[in-house]
């Protein structure tokens, strides 16, 4: 190719990294039952964000009992075609995230553990199999682990839609155990399958696991014992401790560089020192 061809094609404008600032945060917040991962979508609300929730979770509230008393909007799904039909619906006005002409400022899903059925149970139907579960006989063809290709490929489908969305983004996994004979065990966000729980972890802009350490939620911003946690923020802004408080609303407003977040993120030191006693680290003497 010559030189006067390559300057005919129009190439991509350049930009300095002090350029850069987002419009939007990412957070995927994992954690065991009772540790608050629903409850923490209230934080959203609280910080002006107006959330609306994709529900997956089985049961008549879906899961959102906890949310009861604000009021906050909510579908939902039972599919991961429908799930994909409401992400279309929220992004059908650029620039905006939209459904039943209402706008809003954040999405949730809650939870992608139990969206990992969904794919799952298409599957099985797809190969004309009455159950997934409970099937690992490889003599009779239906290995469930012949899903998991399948699985990962749907996930990054799901991500890739979500991140295109005009809004703060909120994905709710609960908590699973992996690891395991000559790897220690470790706590991340539970799903099926071997890839999508170690790709996970590193797409959004933060990975917290939620957690209940001497009766207090608390939210763990880095990553530890093998639990994967990182927060992505300016290198201006000031450190963030291991343990914060659980709100999302405020993480994200500080990810986006407001600095008057922080203080709703760290922990009283009364609490934060009972938090690392628990943890038998201790203050120094």
């Amino acid at each position: 190719m010559t030189t006067s061809s390559m300057t005919a094609k129009k190439l991509p404008r350049m930009f300095r990294t002090s350029e850069l600032k987002a419009s939007f945060g990412t957070v995927l917040g994992y954690g065991p039952a009772g540790a608050g991962k629903t409850r923490s979508i209230r934080t959203l609300a609280d910080a002006g964000m107006d959330p609306f929730i994709i529900a997956t979770e089985h049961g008549e509230t879906s899961g959102l009992l906890s949310l009861a008393s604000s009021n906050l909007a909510h579908v939902v799904v039972h599919t991961h075609a429908e799930l994909i039909d409401v992400v279309h619906a929220l992004k059908r006005k650029p620039g905006k995230v939209e459904y039943e002409q209402t706008e809003f400022g954040a999405v949730v899903l809650d939870s992608i553990t139990q969206w990992g059925e969904f794919p799952l149970e298409r599957y099985a139907e797809l190969k004309g199999w009455a159950d997934l579960h409970g099937v690992t006989n490889k003599g009779d063809g239906k290995d469930p682990r012949a899903a998991y290709g399948y699985l990962a490929e749907k996930g990054r489908q799901l991500y890739k839609e979500l991140f295109e969305l005009h809004a703060h983004l909120y994905i709710i996994a609960r908590e699973g155990l992996f690891g395991g004979g000559d790897e220690a065990l470790f706590a991340a966000p539970e799903l099926p399958g071997q890839k999508l729980p170690r790709e996970l972890p590193g797409w959004p802009d933060a990975t917290v696991r939620l957690r209940v350490i001497s009766g207090k939620f608390m939210m763990i911003t880095r990553g530890e014992g093998g639990s994967p946690g990182r927060v992505r923020y300016p290198e201006a802004m000031p450190e963030l401790p291991l343990r914060c408080n659980p709100d999302i609303g405020s993480l994200i407003k500080f990810m986006l560089g407001d600095r008057s977040a922080h203080a709703k993120l760290v922990p009283e030191q009364k609490s934060l020192a009972v938090g690392k006693v628990a943890a038998g680290v201790g203050p120094a003497t």
